[in-house]
């Protein structure tokens, strides 16, 4: 029996040779993909260009407007701070306080003009501010001028108290050691009390009228004693005078003094104009940097919206034509596909194909390919299930061929009532060969037994077959007990002419078989058991009979 082998038919030609396609897939996929990848490329370009006009707004927002508002913040901040701190220098109630808020006047102008010089200010500002600083330091300088005669006015009005206090004591004194009384010191108190008032008047012309008057009753002030006479208590009456009216007296400096407010109330209005003029001017500038920048944002809104209007056109066609292709797609690949897998279901579990793909392209040639491999498969499916009744080793059928033959074969001999031999072959001391020979050896030497049982057997209905191992069965239908013995002796014949080298034989220096026969005059289909088992038993007295022998 010959080895059967899988065989697989040649493609066809038309399988084989490129197909000239009038409507390719991948060329309609590719020319559909290529014009919705334009179009996304075209809005990305444009989103792009769009960013890059966005980012550049941004840029000129974040490097101009904002920049300018936080600097007119801060200008702000210290012009407000710059305005209180000169209106309280102008109102400093003494020298320490005037000289703390100098300083922080000093500060906060170095602040300006560190702001100034940040954003590059025009020439106009760097002069107002020059011009702030020295009239900021006029009025420093005439505020503390007002505080030194406020000083000397409250210390001429001291020496006025001690003065009048002493006078009262002195003409007292002089009236007791003349035994007069004493006359003028009303006059005198209510002198001193005009005095008192003068620093607290504000105004000019009052005050040069409460001057007037002092003069006036000084010169009538009489304390007992005739003008121009000798005594203490004259002498303390001009000193009076001089504390009052002189040019160093509490009049002239009251009088000075509110001359000097009066300058310093000016320049501190001036240093405010001065202070809110600088204020404008920063403000114009800043106003100036976001009106540009406003005008740029607003331009770039109105080139938002035509580019928005754009990309919507872009997107709608690229939507139109990822649209068309998707139907496409649906017609000529996924529907044509669903049909395919339909055909190989079908095929799989056995059916005819459900539906016929037309076409010349490459759905269409797949569609063949699979009918000619589906063919191609069943053609071999036949192979291999030949090829499972068979022994790979020698050629002959297996022992799953042998179980269903002998069925088969029973079967017949059951209805034509015919006799059914069984030969059970073994080769003797086989695990000696293997051992010494190997097992190559071992396997040449069944493949020549094989070849060996074939020639013995060779009318078409005897089935030789490899049972297992070294051990061989052979069905002689329609062959009773006699004929089978006549052929299992010829096989045991045709083994030993083989002179097959075996040196640990215990029967032979070479190969031999021990075989057992079984025969069945009258088989039937229950005997497969039986006749197995019979000729099973048959060759184990052939084995214990000494090998190399038929029984």
């Amino acid at each position: 029996m010959e080895k059967p082998a899988l065989q697989t038919a040649a493609a066809p030609p038309h399988l084989i040779a490129p197909i000239k396609r009038r409507y390719s897939i991948t060329t309609m996929l590719t020319l559909t993909s290529l014009l919705v990848l334009l179009l996304l490329i075209s809005m990305v370009a444009m989103m792009q260009s769009r960013l890059l006009h966005f980012q550049q707004d941004i840029s000129d927002i974040a490097t101009n407007a904002i920049p300018s508002v936080v600097h007119s913040s801060k200008v702000y901040s210290k012009i407000n701070q710059l305005l209180y701190l000169s209106e309280a220098m102008g109102k400093a109630p003494s020298q320490a306080v005037r000289h703390n808020l100098y300083l922080d006047i000093q500060q906060n102008l170095q602040g300006l003009e560190q702001l100034t010089e940040d954003r590059q200010s025009v020439l106009y500002q760097e002069a107002q501010l020059v011009a702030l600083t020295e009239e900021l330091a006029s009025l420093n300088e005439l505020t503390s001028e007002r505080l030194d005669l406020q000083q000397l006015v409250q210390a001429r009005l001291v020496q006025v108290y001690q003065l009048y206090d002493q006078l009262q004591l002195t003409a007292k004194n002089e009236a007791a050691a003349k035994g007069s009384q004493t006359t003028g010191l009303l006059d005198v108190a209510e002198v001193v009390a005009q005095s008192g008032k003068a620093i607290t008047i504000n105004h000019l012309l009052m005050l040069r009228q409460l001057q007037q008057q002092v003069s006036a009753q000084l010169q009538h002030v009489a304390l007992g004693t005739t003008p121009g006479a000798p005594g203490k208590t004259n002498q303390l009456l001009q000193q009076l005078k001089q504390l009052l009216l002189a040019d160093d007296g509490v009049f002239p400096l009251r009088i000075k003094q509110l001359v000097v407010t009066g300058r310093a109330n000016g320049r501190s209005n001036f240093v405010r104009s001065l202070v809110l003029d600088y204020a404008r001017l920063a403000e114009n500038r800043s106003y100036e940097v976001s009106g540009h920048v406003l005008a740029d944002a607003e331009l770039s809104n109105q080139q938002t919206r035509q580019y928005s209007q754009q990309i919507l056109l872009v997107s709608a066609l690229a939507i139109l034509f990822l649209a068309a292709g998707i139907y496409l797609v649906h017609l000529r690949v996924v529907r044509r596909l669903e049909q395919l897998n339909t055909n190989v279901l079908k095929q799989m579990q056995g059916k005819l194909a459900a539906h016929q793909i037309y076409g010349n392209d490459e759905i269409a040639a797949i569609a063949r390919s699979f009918q000619f491999f589906a063919a191609t498969v069943k053609q071999q499916q036949k192979d291999l299930e030949l090829l499972s009744y068979t022994d790979s080793l020698t050629g002959l059928a297996n022992r799953r061929a042998l179980e269903l033959r002998l069925h088969e074969q029973l079967s017949q001999a059951q209805r034509q009532q015919w006799p059914l031999s069984l030969l059970m072959i073994d080769v003797d001391c086989f695990k000696a060969f293997n051992d010494h020979y190997g097992h190559q050896a071992g396997d040449e030497t069944l493949q020549h037994i094989a070849r060996l049982l074939e020639k013995g057997f060779n009318r078409a209905a005897d089935v030789v077959a490899r049972y297992g191992g070294e051990e061989f069965v052979v069905i002689l239908p329609n062959t009773d007990k006699a004929g089978a013995l006549i052929l299992a002796r010829q096989l045991q014949e045709l083994v030993v002419q083989a002179k097959i080298a075996h040196e640990h034989n215990l029967a032979a220096p070479y190969v031999t078989v021990s075989i057992g026969v079984a025969a069945l005059e009258r088989a039937g289909s229950t005997d497969f058991d039986l006749i197995l088992r019979q000729a099973d038993n048959a060759l184990y007295m052939a084995k214990d009979a000494g090998r190399n022998t038929v029984i």
